[in-house]
């Protein structure tokens, strides 16, 4: 990786930008939870690499791919074909290859657009998600509530949002609503009236949305039903091979299998009718999830990672005319318009899979040609059992302002009344630039520029913003710098070179460089427009 800086690939759990600053040894590259497994690469993934002085390299589908990047400080990206000890499927038989397309431009905006056109997912999709989920907080029972939620916690959750004058996307109902994992209804104890209370969240002007997941566990109803049909992923001999997810053991929807798709979505439709279910929160669909090999597939193929694909296309149907579903995996699926979530943070300040991997995720996103970005829960998962500082709560907040949607979960009335306030602040400012956010958004159909961009997009040869890892560009002419270190209330700033910037601020216009110690309070958030002549 000498002498240039290196994008692409895809999410990995300590995320850094540019890539010569991760550590990854030799693993498998299919779709995996990287916060399961630290070491594997997550679930948003292309067989893509780029450099800034040009050069890219695209590897093939079929490939039995491992990679590595960095790994033990060598300085190397290294591309191994292998199917031995691995997640390929070789039902054939076939000797290890590696294959391989190296291409040349002039610099980085050149290669990735150049890659937009000839190994993205095509064509570009002519329609957006849900502009409202682009305008107004996704808010999520998870966090607050992890597995605890109820009927009661659900509509006390709703009545807090409009006490606290927040206004709404839609509210989701997340992990532990079922009898059993796999089962499309609510659990009767702990709901008892599901129906009425979705009408009650309709009448207060929510939409609602339920956690689904392909898995079934042993002593759910689906698991019997799609037994008895073939509809999970199976042995040799025809039967559901059992895997180990997060929440347990069970058997796993065969996304490959259109028979089961359709069984599965009409579970979904049934959630619709019945209870007036809105749309859904797709959770997994990583290969990784699959079980240990041998296991059998409609459409195996040789990656796994087609499981992927078939999954995302499954979620799209389950809502492609409103478009307010969300997924969290991405492989080759850059023809879906459909958000894409990151992978659950922890409520940390850095790298460590924290508040500063959230803007190298956003921009490895868009390079990778996933424009409709759904950042994770403001503040993080709060796994810790205790919530984020509320100074983390806040700058986690202003990070995600100028991204395309907004997700709470850690409400920000556990805080205090100045947490609140900075919280409505921000939220109105996301709201205020809502139609440009969505106007880029109907851009990436025709030209396939992300929404939001690395700063290089507009300077592919200034060898700083070829490294920033803690600014983005929303558009070409919107540059954002919020806070990510702990205990600041100034930062460092760097505006691209050889424009001028309006600092939204205080209004004035300033030179391009570095603009050291630039002053930042906890409730503000700098922002620069650039200025054209």
């Amino acid at each position: 990786m000498s002498g240039a800086h290196w994008y692409g690939f895809g999410q990995v759990f300590d995320q850094k930008w540019p890539i010569e600053n991760w550590s990854m040894n030799f693993a498998p590259f299919v779709t995996h939870d990287s916060i399961s497994a630290k070491t594997a690469y997550g679930s948003v993934a292309e067989r893509l690499v780029f450099g800034s002085r040009g050069v890219g390299i695209y590897v093939p589908e079929d490939v039995p791919l491992f990679v590595s990047v960095n790994a033990s400080g060598d300085h190397k990206i290294c591309l191994m074909g292998r199917f031995k000890n691995s997640p390929y499927i070789n039902n054939d038989d076939l000797p290890p290859f590696l294959k391989y397309n190296i291409c040349s431009s002039d610099n980085a905006l050149q290669m990735r657009n150049f890659a937009a056109k000839n190994f993205f997912s095509l064509p570009p999709p002519n329609k957006i998600p849900d502009e409202r989920m682009f305008t107004s907080p996704i808010w999520s029972t998870w966090a607050l509530y992890k597995k605890t939620i109820n009927q009661s916690t659900v509509i006390d959750f709703a009545h807090a949002i409009l006490k606290y004058n927040f206004s709404n996307s839609q509210i989701e109902i997340d992990d532990n609503w079922t009898p059993h994992y796999g089962d499309m209804t609510f659990e009767p104890r702990k709901f008892p009236d599901p129906k009425g209370m979705v009408q009650q969240l309709h009448n207060k002007g929510f939409r609602v949305t339920v956690w689904v997941h392909p898995f079934a566990s042993l002593l759910s109803q689906s698991y019997q039903e799609g037994k008895a049909n073939g509809y999970f992923v199976k042995t040799k001999r025809g039967t559901p091979k059992p895997t180990f997810w997060w929440d347990g053991i069970g058997a796993i929807l065969d996304a490959t299998n259109m028979n089961a798709q359709n069984w599965f979505l009409a579970k979904l439709q049934r959630l619709k009718n019945i209870y007036g279910i809105n749309s859904f929160k797709f959770d997994a669909g990583e290969s990784g999830w699959l079980p240990p090999s041998p296991f059998y597939m409609a459409s195996p193929g040789i990656n796994p990672s087609l499981y992927s694909t078939m999954y995302v296309k499954m979620a799209y149907d389950a809502d492609s005319d409103v478009r307010h579903q969300e997924v969290r995996v991405g492989w080759r699926t850059q023809d879906t318009p459909i958000f894409t979530r990151m992978l659950d943070k922890d409520s940390v300040w850095g790298y460590n899979n924290g508040l500063k991997t959230l803007i190298p995720d956003a921009l490895t996103f868009g390079i990778l040609g996933y424009p409709f970005i759904l950042p994770d829960m403001i503040g993080g998962n709060a796994y810790a059992s205790t919530y984020p500082d509320r100074e983390l709560f806040i700058r986690w907040l202003e990070a995600n302002v100028f991204l395309p949607s907004l997700q709470f979960s850690i409400p920000p009335w556990a805080y205090d009344g100045e947490i609140i306030n900075i919280s409505k602040k921000m939220v109105d400012l996301h709201k205020k630039f809502a139609p440009t956010i969505i106007s880029l958004a109907k851009q990436f159909s025709e030209s396939g520029a992300p929404i939001i961009r690395p700063l290089w997009w507009i300077n592919a040869t200034d060898d700083i913003s070829l490294t920033i890892d803690s600014e983005f560009l929303l558009g070409d002419d919107l540059l954002v710098a919020p806070v990510l270190e702990q205990g600041a209330r100034a930062r460092d700033v760097y505006l691209v070179p050889p424009y001028k910037w309006r600092d939204e601020r205080t209004g004035s216009v300033v030179n391009c460089g570095w603009h050291l110690n630039y002053k930042a309070d906890l409730d503000e958030l700098p922002y620069f427009t650039r200025i054209i002549k």
